[in-house]
């Protein structure tokens, strides 16, 4: 069992990760992960690993927005603690694009599959995640 603090951090965590990555922030969202992190994206076949490939993608994904505003939402989050400094989190993301001043689109659809885990310094962090797109606009570049 958590505490209602573990619970509270690990709610942020992902608060955080979603924050970050729209607003282009590679620091904040390299340090949602532990050093030795891996994110997966399938079917898209995409691996990071580590936190310069975080800081690295970050950085491209924010720069190939072209003017564009990034929005993440997670529903349905379920934490199962697996002891007490890990817990299995899962979720539904919906991520959507816009003009600035416009509504935005839908871009991407899947669930988040992850591990989280308390470091040294009392900080969660995201250690292993698994996205699996139901579809997206996204693509490698």
């Amino acid at each position: 069992m958590l505490s209602a603090e573990d619970m509270f951090a690990i709610h942020n965590l992902y608060s955080k990760y979603n924050l970050c990555s729209d607003a282009g922030d590679a620091e904040g969202y390299a340090e949602c992960f532990t050093e030795d992190a891996v994110l997966t994206v399938e079917p898209q076949g995409v691996t990071i690993e580590g936190r310069k490939a975080f800081l690295e993608h970050k950085t491209r994904d924010a720069a190939s927005r072209g003017g564009r505003y990034r929005r993440h939402w997670n529903g349905s989050l379920m934490i199962e603690p697996t002891d007490p400094a890990t817990a299995r989190g899962r979720c539904y993301l919906i991520a959507y694009n816009g003009e600035p001043g416009g509504l935005p689109e839908v871009a991407d659809c899947g669930v988040y599959d992850d591990v989280v885990t308390k470091g040294a310094d009392g900080e969660w962090r995201f250690s292993r995640r698994e996205l699996v797109m139901d579809g997206t606009t996204w693509s490698r570049s």
